[in-house]
């Protein structure tokens, strides 16, 4: 179950941003330059539900819920069933009763969004019916030619965030992808983009253990070593795409480009 859940959430998002993507000609980088797009050619999406049938015999049937979407990258399902979705420009959006909002949702952080980069990944606080928490992952920019990737914390008043707000920023060697999860205790990890660095100076190439208000635990592996980052869990990661915790197990589960 937790294996075809992660299949259809992904094919439903890469099917939505491919769709956006078919109808650029032309995307535009950091300083406005038109840059060609790459890739195959995707054709526009049909009308009607899509069906897969996969190696394993198991058949896919993909319902479209929403079009219109630049670059979407994640997603989040709120009590009342409404969803979020993250736009990688630096857009939060919502689906309620199954119809997107042409609104985006105020109260994001400001974004840098360059190349595969901008607004990320989002996550609910696991306590979300009582502190109302959401979380977003983003590129932040530092200064005029550096960027960090950050983790913002606001509260969802029904309709936006509110006092939204930085709980961390990693060094300016990580940019670009990050992912977020919360464990069964409430701790959250966040993935850094990298090419398997082994230095624990850096914080590319990680994946990183805060608790909810971004601060560190005190049985991270790495602390009070002068020499490593604090917020270090694991490292020598190459391109994180995924981080996921197993519904059953508990596991925490990652995967790379």
């Amino acid at each position: 179950m937790f294996r075809n859940s992660l299949c259809l959430t992904t094919i439903l998002l890469c099917l939505s941003a491919a769709s956006t993507f078919a109808q650029q000609k032309v995307e535009f980088g950091e300083r406005g330059a038109p840059v060609a797009p790459t890739g195959i050619p995707v054709p526009p999406l049909p009308a009607g539900p899509i069906e897969y049938q996969t190696a394993e015999g198991q058949g896919i049937r993909v319902v479209i819920l929403a079009r219109g979407l630049s670059h979407p990258w994640s997603m989040a399902f709120l009590p009342n069933g409404d969803l979020l979705v993250t736009e990688r420009p630096g857009r939060l959006r919502i689906l309620h009763n199954g119809v997107l909002d042409p609104t985006p949702v105020e109260g994001v952080p400001e974004v840098k969004a360059t190349g595969i980069s901008g607004l990320l990944d989002i996550a609910l606080h696991p306590r979300f019916a009582e502190n109302h928490y959401v979380y977003l992952s983003y590129q932040k920019s530092m200064s005029e030619d550096k960027a960090a990737l950050a983790i913002a914390r606001g509260l969802w008043d029904g309709h936006r965030l509110t006092d939204t707000h930085d709980i961390f920023v990693t060094g300016t060697e990580a940019t670009a992808v990050s992912r977020i999860a919360f464990d069964r205790a409430g701790l959250l990890y966040m993935s850094t983009f990298g090419t398997g660095e082994q230095d624990l100076a850096s914080h590319g190439g990680k994946v990183l253990r805060l608790r909810d208000d971004g601060s560190v635990p005190d049985d991270n592996p790495f602390i009070g070593r002068a020499d490593a980052r604090p917020e270090i869990y694991t490292l020598g990661h190459r391109s994180t795409l995924g981080l996921a915790i197993h519904p059953d197990a508990g596991e925490l589960w990652q995967n790379e480009n």
